[in-house]
């Protein structure tokens, strides 16, 4: 790394070769120099040092304008006044650079030299163009306006020109100069500057026909083949004929019928266009090839992962054809080669539909991710298959293409299957719980007015006596061989589950809504057939009471459950072990009503 003293050592002395360059030879009628490259070199060195140098940095450039100024310009009266002007224009322009661009990326990106010619080529010199204007009147008189404009244009001008370059040559932004080394490359580099140089004498060196143009194809060239430094350096190369023809005036620039100012303002303004040509071009170029180098190492390990995943990678066109599967397609579809076919292949034809509504809905959403999660056979087996699948969004705002991953969860459904199943299940009996009876109860209600339903309550009489008597173990047995009982009366029309305690209750449905009484009655009979087995082997029955209601329309679940609380009520108020309900029910069938029995949990 250089040594700051050595940087500032070495900037210094090219701002006094350059800057004594232009005041003696640009300077026109004792005005302004028309050409001002210093404030570039100046800002460039205040960028390339830490803030505690500048200071330093900027004493010794004030002292080494003014020493150019007394020498070649305007004398020794004014030269310090004008060194203070033109150095805080350097320095204003690196803090205006940091403070609004910290990236520093003043030639590695559009919005970087966007940044860089709005404050080093605008806002920077109009700052310093109002003092230095009002300096520049004292010495030769004059108007102004006129001094502040000429100071904006050659200052800014000239900035707009060497900054680049400087900003590219300078340690702070180091410039990776192997590939110019590289076999194959360096003389094609010399032969580009020596085309440069043959190029820019015949447009500038002749005037017979008009030639302007040319220095363009050596200079879209280096874009091209070296990037911003090339650029930068065909364009220095192009300034130095520019200055060589006006200066000698020779050539295109001798034939305009102008002021020798008004010429060399002509060609800044030449030499920045093609600056601002060139510069964006290169670094547009560096970026695609960035992008590009970036784009390949990404795919390549994309195609790792996806050589070497369980799951399915899929790119799909913007039909949901794929277009790139991964090896572990072949497995989780079942067939040899998807490629060509649509995402559904992956799936039954039952669920196609289901695959194009989820892309469908996932190019609705570009950046939003759809998740599918479907049953397949595979090998005589079901599995379970999630494909999580977004859309590309092309520039045009349309679905281009989509990005699929595809693995198998089965067995992460089977776990949520059975913990679904364990969460809706009583443990004791196996049959289902008051969460699953309630959610089944909510659903019979969303439709109760088109589809009616029975409802009733079950309730083991005086089953604390059987706990009492026989202890819990016994009781529990008793409530698992009633659920079993309550499990041989259940299909799709029929539901039963256990509420809690030994409460249970029934849902009909369809056909069994026309019998639902006759369903109650017969279980309530084979309940108290059933013979129970206490610990000792002996043997003893229990009875049920059981109140049943037909729900017709709409209500809530605390309505429902009223509903059918009623008869059970009543039911345990008529002696229980019997069956009342809230409507005539015996006109779907013919009901004997019980006998009376004796104690419930009588010892045979």
């Amino acid at each position: 790394m250089t040594h700051p003293m050595w940087r500032i050592a070495t900037y210094g002395a090219v701002f006094f070769g350059v800057t004594s360059f232009t005041i003696f030879w640009t300077r026109f009628a004792g005005g302004l120099a028309l050409v001002w490259l210093g404030s570039a070199i100046g800002a460039a060195l205040f960028l390339a040092l830490p803030r505690a140098r500048h200071p330093l940095a900027a004493a010794i450039l004030i002292a080494l304008s003014t020493l150019a100024t007394s020498l070649f310009g305007f004398g020794p009266t004014w030269a310090f006044p004008l060194a203070l002007v033109n150095i805080f224009e350097a320095w204003f322009i690196a803090w205006l650079l940091v403070r609004f661009r910290p990236e520093r990326d003043y030639v590695d990106s559009a919005a970087g030299i966007v940044s860089l010619g709005f404050f080093a080529g605008l806002i920077g010199p109009a700052t310093a163009a109002i003092p230095g204007a009002i300096i520049v009147s004292q010495i030769v008189g004059g108007n102004l306006a006129t001094h502040a404009l000429s100071w904006l244009v050659g200052h800014g001008l000239g900035t707009m020109l060497a900054m680049p370059l400087a900003l590219l040559l300078q340690s702070y932004r180091r410039l990776n100069f192997a590939p110019l080394r590289e076999a194959g490359r360096t003389l094609p580099f010399a032969g580009l500057m020596l085309l440069s140089i043959g190029i820019s004498a015949i447009a500038f060196f002749q005037s017979t026909f008009p030639s302007l143009f040319f220095p363009v194809v050596p200079l879209v060239l280096a874009s091209f083949r070296f990037g911003r430094f090339g650029a930068s350096v065909v364009v220095l190369l192009i300034s130095m004929a520019a200055a060589a023809s006006l200066g000698m005036e020779i050539g295109v620039f001798a034939e305009l019928e102008i002021p020798l100012w008004q010429k060399a303002l002509f060609v800044q303004f030449y030499l920045a266009t093609l600056l601002l040509i060139s510069l964006p071009l290169a670094v547009a170029l560096k970026q695609r090839q960035r992008f590009l180098e970036e784009l390949i190492d990404r795919e390549a390990m994309q195609r790792l992962i996806a050589d070497h995943s369980d799951d399915a990678l899929l790119h799909l066109d913007q039909h949901g054809t794929i277009r790139f599967a991964s090896p572990a397609s072949a497995r989780l579809s079942g067939r040899e080669s998807t490629d060509g076919m649509h995402l559904g292949a992956f799936f039954s034809d039952f669920d196609k539909q289901v695959v194009s509504d989820a892309l469908d809905a996932a190019a609705e959403s570009p950046g939003r991710t759809e998740i599918v999660e479907r049953s397949v056979e595979r090998d005589g087996k079901t599995k379970w298959l999630e494909a999580k699948l977004r859309a590309i969004e092309s520039s045009k705002q349309q679905t281009s293409a989509y990005v699929v991953t595809i693995r198998d969860v089965t067995d992460r459904k089977l776990e949520e299957i059975q913990a679904s199943f364990e969460a809706r299940t009583d443990a004791l009996t196996g049959l289902p719980n008051r969460r699953a009876f309630l959610d089944e109860l909510e659903g019979r209600l969303d439709v109760a007015e088109k589809q009616p339903f029975a409802f009733a309550l079950i309730d083991l009489d005086h089953f604390k006596r059987v706990n009492d008597a026989y202890g819990h173990s016994v009781g529990d047995s008793v409530l698992k061989e009633v659920a079993e009982i309550m499990r041989d009366s259940t299909n799709q029309d029929c539901f039963f589950a256990r509420l809690g305690g030994e409460e249970f209750g029934m849902i009909a449905v369809g056909p069994a809504l026309e019998s639902s009484a006759i369903i109650s009655e017969r279980l309530r009979r084979t309940i108290q057939q059933h013979a129970m087995t206490d610990v000792n082997g002996g043997s003893f029955s229990v009875t049920a009471s059981i109140g049943i209601a037909v729900i017709g329309e709409r209500c809530s679940t605390s309505m429902a459950m009223q509903a059918a609380d009623g008869p059970l009520y009543s039911a345990k108020a008529s002696g229980r072990n019997c069956v009342r309900h809230a409507q005539d029910l015996k006109r779907f069938a013919q009901i004997d009503e019980p006998p009376r029995n004796k104690p419930i949990a009588a010892a045979n």
